[in-house]
Formats: C-alpha cells, sequence, structure tokens
C-alpha cells in the first residue's frame, strides 16, 4: 500500500499562512455544525512515530471550540481499566452529540504496535481488527463522524527523525511498544497497511496523510476532518428526509406494518409451565441454602476476578424486583450493585445507547445487577415505535457484540426473562392498587403496555430468537409462582459460578 504512495509535499510558509486561517474557519465552522444538529465527532489519530502526531493533537485542540472537546491519550491501562473488558476505556470517553472526541492512537495503538513487535498471534490481529471493525459501523450508524488518520513517514525521513530524537533525548515511551515498534519501522507500517485494509469502509475511511512537511500536514489534517463532518451531516439529513418519507407513506397505509401479525404462530413463551408451585416451608429452606452458597461462591469470583453481569427482563408485575432482593440477600453489598433502567436522561440520549449500559461494566470479581437493560432497544422502543425500524433491527447484532465484549473468556453474564400469564399480571395489578404498600409500584403506563400484550409478545420471541447466544442463551423463568422464580434464578446463578469457577485458573484477585 504504502510502497506506491507519492511522498514528499510541501506546503511553504506564505502558501500556509494564506491558507491556514480560511481552513481553520471551515474546522470552526464544521465543529459549530455538529454542535448545532448533534453530531458527535471522534477524531482517531494513528501514525508511524516522528509523524507528529502529538502536533497534530495540539493542532485540533488549538483551531477547535476546546469547550467542545477532549482529547484522550491511551497508555498502560490503569487498574480500573485492566479489570474490566478492554473496550470500556474506550466506551467511557466516547463523544456525545455536538461533542469531538480526540483519541490518540486509540484501539489501533493496541493492536498495531504489539503486532508488529511480534507479541501478538496473526489469528488474535486479525480478530481483533475485526471487532473493532464491528464497533466502529455500530458508532457510524448512530450518527457518529469517525475521522481516522494514519501520518506517515518514508524510511529514510523515519529515521532521520529518530535518530535526532534520540540526540536531542526527545523520547517519551508511555507503553512498553514506544520503543520497541520505532525500531521496527518496516513490521510497523506492514501492520498499518494491514489494518487499513481491512477496516477502511464508507462509513469510517481511513485518511493517509503525508507527514514529512508539517504545514501539509496540518492542512490535510483538517481538510480530513472538514470533509467528514459534511458527508456525516449530508447523509444525516438523507436518512432524516428518507424516514420522514416513510411515515408519510405509512399513514396512507403504504408502508409495511412494523409488528408482524401472531395468529397461526406459537409463542416460545406460551409453552413455558407456569404450574409449577412450591411450598412455602420447602421454599425458604431451599432459599437460605443458595443464598448460603452464593456468599462462599461470589467470594470465590471476586478472588479469582471473575465478573458477574445479570440481566432481568419481563413482564410488569411478573416479580423482576423480588427475585434480585433475594438474590443480593445472597451477595456481599461490598462487590455488587443493581442499576434500575428507565427513560434514558438527557446524557444519556447524547450518546450511543450502548454507552449508559457500558458505564455500569462491573470490574473484575464484582456483580452488575440489571433491573431491564439494553433489551429495551429491541422491546419498548420498538413496540411503542420510539426507535426506527431500521435502528432497533441492527441492535440484535450490536447487542450480541456487546455481551461477548463483556463477557471474555471467564466471566458470568445471565439473561433471565420473567414470564407470567396475562390473567396473573391483571391479579398482580389490582392487588397493586388496593394495597397500600404496593400503590408505587402501579402506574397507568403499566395498564397502557398491558394493552399492548401480544405485541410485547412477538418483539420478544424474535429478540430470544436472534439474542439467545451459545455463550449467551436466555432463561426463561415461570413466574406465576414467585418463590419458584426466585429460586430457579438463584440455582442458576449458583451453578453458572461452579462452572465459570472451574474454568479460570487459581490467581488471586487483588
Amino acid at each position: 500500500m504504502f510502497k506506491n504512495m507519492a511522498l514528499g509535499h510541501k506546503c511553504g510558509e506564505k502558501e500556509y499562512e494564506t491558507i491556514a486561517p480560511r481552513l481553520r474557519m471551515r474546522l470552526f465552522e464544521a465543529q459549530r455544525r455538529c454542535i448545532e444538529q448533534g453530531v458527535p465527532l471522534l477524531i482517531l489519530v494513528c501514525g508511524v512515530d516522528g509523524s507528529g502526531r502529538g502536533s497534530v493533537v495540539n493542532l485540533l485542540s488549538e483551531w477547535m471550540d476546546s469547550k467542545f472537546m477532549h482529547s484522550h491519550v491511551f497508555w498502560m491501562p490503569s487498574d480500573e481499566e485492566s479489570e474490566r473488558p478492554e473496550e470500556w476505556r474506550y466506551w467511557r470517553h466516547m463523544p456525545g452529540a455536538g461533542r469531538t472526541g480526540v483519541f490518540f492512537g486509540g484501539w489501533y495503538g493496541r493492536v498495531l504496535r504489539p503486532f508488529a513487535c511480534g507479541d501478538m498471534t496473526e489469528e488474535a490481529f486479525t480478530e481483533s481488527l475485526r471487532h473493532w471493525q464491528a464497533m466502529e459501523e455500530s458508532l457510524a450508524d448512530s450518527g457518529m463522524a469517525i475521522v481516522k488518520l494514519w501520518l506517515h513517514l518514508d524510511k529514510d525521513t523515519h529515521a532521520h527523525r529518530l535518530k535526532k530524537r534520540r540526540k536531542q533525548k526527545q523520547f517519551l515511551h508511555f507503553t512498553p511498544y514506544d520503543k520497541k515498534s520505532a525500531e521496527h519501522y518496516d513490521s510497523l507500517v506492514d501492520a498499518a497497511s494491514r489494518a487499513i485494509t481491512m477496516t477502511d469502509r464508507a462509513y469510517a475511511p481511513w485518511v493517509i496523510v503525508d507527514a514529512q512537511d508539517a504545514n501539509y500536514r496540518n492542512l490535510a489534517v483538517v481538510r480530513a476532518v472538514v470533509d467528514t463532518v459534511d458527508r456525516t451531516i449530508a447523509a444525516r439529513e438523507a436518512r432524516k428526509a428518507r424516514l420522514a418519507a416513510e411515515q408519510t407513506e405509512g399513514a396512507d397505509g403504504g408502508s409495511e406494518v412494523v409488528l408482524p401479525a401472531s395468529e397461526g404462530r406459537i409463542s416460545s413463551l406460551e409453552t413455558v409451565d407456569l404450574s409449577v408451585s412450591i411450598k412455602r416451608e420447602a421454599y425458604h429452606k431451599e432459599l437460605d441454602e443458595l443464598q448460603r452458597q452464593l456468599r462462599i461462591l461470589t467470594y470465590q469470583a471476586y478472588r479469582k476476578g471473575i465478573s458477574s453481569t445479570l440481566v432481568f427482563e419481563g413482564w410488569d408485575a411478573a416479580g423482576k424486583g423480588g427475585s434480585i432482593r433475594r438474590l443480593q440477600q445472597g451477595i456481599d453489598a461490598r462487590i455488587s450493585q443493581t442499576i434500575p433502567i428507565g427513560a434514558p436522561s438527557s446524557e444519556e440520549l447524547a450518546h450511543h445507547y450502548l454507552w449508559r449500559f457500558w458505564r455500569h461494566i462491573p470490574r473484575a470479581g464484582f456483580v452488575t445487577i440489571y433491573d431491564r437493560s439494553w433489551y429495551g432497544r429491541v422491546l419498548v422502543e420498538r413496540v411503542e415505535k420510539l426507535t426506527p425500524r431500521e435502528d432497533w433491527s441492527r441492535a440484535y447484532a450490536e447487542i450480541n457484540l456487546f455481551e461477548q465484549q463483556i463477557m471474555g473468556e471467564h466471566n458470568v453474564l445471565l439473561k433471565f426473562w420473567l414470564h407470567i400469564s396475562p390473567e396473573e399480571q391483571l391479579r398482580r395489578f389490582k392487588e397493586r392498587e388496593t394495597v397500600i404498600w404496593k400503590n408505587y409500584k402501579i402506574t397507568p403506563d403499566d395498564w397502557r403496555n398491558r394493552e399492548k400484550w401480544a405485541d410485547y409478545l412477538c418483539a420478544a420471541d424474535e429478540m430470544f430468537l436472534r439474542t439467545s447466544t451459545q455463550y449467551a442463551p436466555w432463561h426463561i423463568v415461570p413466574a406465576e409462582d414467585k418463590k419458584v422464580a426466585r429460586l430457579t434464578v438463584l440455582r442458576t446463578y449458583r451453578d453458572a459460578l461452579v462452572e465459570a469457577l472451574e474454568r479460570k485458573p487459581d490467581k488471586k484477585h487483588d
């Protein structure tokens, strides 16, 4: 790839002084458009050592409104970062609507240099690139403008600058690979060429910048950012027009029905045996034993650094809260948290819909329980038509990737759907209206959602079909008898912990 590039472009000082002010205004205007239209802008600055990556980051910070941008350098992972999936350190800094994030190296820095230095296998390298490419696609589909810059130098220029920096003692090595990769020019360039080929997409294209001359490099970088913003905003406006047209057609009866008809189809939930029950005495005896076992197992998981993520979905009044409380009674409160999920806040709406869930991913050894979850994207947002069809239909693959990431090699992820009949739900609704201490649990939305039972049933069926994977299957729990549901949840978690502890080698979690 790089062998056929014409390098050595220059921009004289007089020409630069003429062009730079105009281009700076174009960059400032592009940022203003992002702010006004709520477009998040992500800029990844990559390249060979000595190509001026730091200077480019400084230039962007100087030429753009710093109130709306943040630069991030991803050095060696902190303890907090190393105890979570690698993606967490990037997701937590993703720019929101109207904000700009500049990532020095970004996720490519964590792949290219280890591979170039021989510390990553080709299989791991390829898998990692596919992974990041899928994440970039998800971010771009959510409306993010993504600029990927590779600042390049030929081998002779690189060697000359390397020698000069050594002489002047200008090296700053923030990771073990900074110095090693600088001395492996051919390997690094080969790795970059392969990465660019694999991850160059229309929604997140690579821009290769001739970085030999600083003036030429700076202008090329700014043009790339401006062009990406223009392209992203044009695509966003075209999408809005298309969705508006589809909505108009739907009002006229010409569009496809969002939810398929359910006549003649047996739901997977309708096959669940809801008649199972247990006597109260036997329930309390087994509950005490399961909670005792969980206290021991979760502490062992903490010592081994095995995290647990538990997801609770199901019908209103199915008993999610009660099951979570009994579960929490068997886990040390110092290593667990429950995250109730409701309507997203304005800050959450300004980000990719998975961002708010990434924020609460547990550290190694800790437990996070989600009362409702990211599945709202394909349930309530689908049924209530809060999200366009193309967005929620794309979410199945995004969710599968997300769950694969948070599980890693040894972590636990359990997804529970608590199932009850419409008749039992009605009984519980009426009870909540008549019992004083349960009044707060019933709202007009509960009654309104009940009227759409068939639609939610259809959405849940497709959710099970598309997201019940081998590594993260759904557990459909009969909850007509709350005692049965609670024991089923605790048993399932106990068994998952036992299996995870057997899989992971002994290693004390400090």
